[in-house]
């Protein structure tokens, strides 16, 4: 079954290259091949259009002491904050149940977009994520 997931979703594994780059900064937390689902709402953006549309993934969150990043399969780097100071306008951090779920406003990060996503991240630790992204805060 893992297999499959893999195949449809990606293998929910950072980058080489982001991971380097996290490692230096001190990582806290790095939680990888999480399943989950990507969710846009009254999404804009060039060549894209949806009212509601949601697309299953793989993907993967880091914590250093620097920064949150949450990563997924089909599109990258979805989340990439500073952990210091508040967080961004239109960026929200929950738990739900055994998920995370990351929030955000897309005209917040990028000017030719619009609308919700909701990056949600099926994982046990769930509620250490949404500590230590919110923690300060």
């Amino acid at each position: 079954m893992a297999f499959l997931r893999r195949l449809l979703t990606g293998s929910g594994r950072l980058p080489d290259d982001l991971r380097t780059a996290l490692e230096a900064e001190g990582i806290v937390l790095l939680l990888e091949e999480l399943p989950g689902s990507t969710t846009y709402r009254n999404y804009r953006a060039p060549g894209k259009r949806s009212n509601w549309k949601k697309q299953g993934t793989s993907g993967a969150i880091a914590v250093t002491g620097r920064r949150v990043v949450a990563w997924t399969s089909f599109n990258g780097r979805e989340v990439d904050v500073p952990r210091d100071g508040p967080l961004p306008d239109g960026l929200e951090v929950v738990r739900e149940d055994d998920a995370v779920c990351f929030t955000y406003d897309a005209a917040a990060f990028h000017a030719d977009r619009s609308g919700t996503v909701e990056v949600r991240l099926r994982t046990d630790e769930a509620g250490q994520v949404v500590a230590l992204a919110t923690a300060g805060r």
